[in-house]
């Protein structure tokens, strides 16, 4: 079985869809290290919230954000989900990192 059969979609239309999923993971991969940055306590005492920021094109694209509690010494798990432009087969990237209380951060 041939990708066209599984997908009726035009090779425009799927580089088009690849590459808005490359705007996405570009831009949240930004905005994840941007993040990073904040203290152990703004983190977390904002646990889980959406961020819509506008590309330049005047696209918005969200950012959902979750942090969690993950281990007994206190590190917290974040995870910041993309979303807001087409992609293929619907897939969206994530940035996750983990922020110990003493501010470091491990991936």
């Amino acid at each position: 079985m041939k990708w066209v059969e599984l997908f009726p979609i035009t090779k425009q239309q799927r580089e088009k869809l690849q590459e808005n999923y490359q705007i996405l993971w570009q831009e949240v991969e930004k905005f994840g290290k941007e993040y990073e940055r904040k203290s152990y306590t703004e983190i977390l005492s904002s646990p889980a919230k959406t961020i819509i920021i506008n590309l330049p094109e005047d696209q918005p694209i969200s950012f959902s954000i979750d942090a969690y509690h993950v281990e007994k010494n206190g590190t917290i798990a974040v995870c910041i989900d993309a979303d807001g432009l087409p992609t293929l087969l619907g897939i969206k990237p994530s940035y996750h990192f983990y922020k110990r209380p003493d501010g470091s951060i491990y991936y």
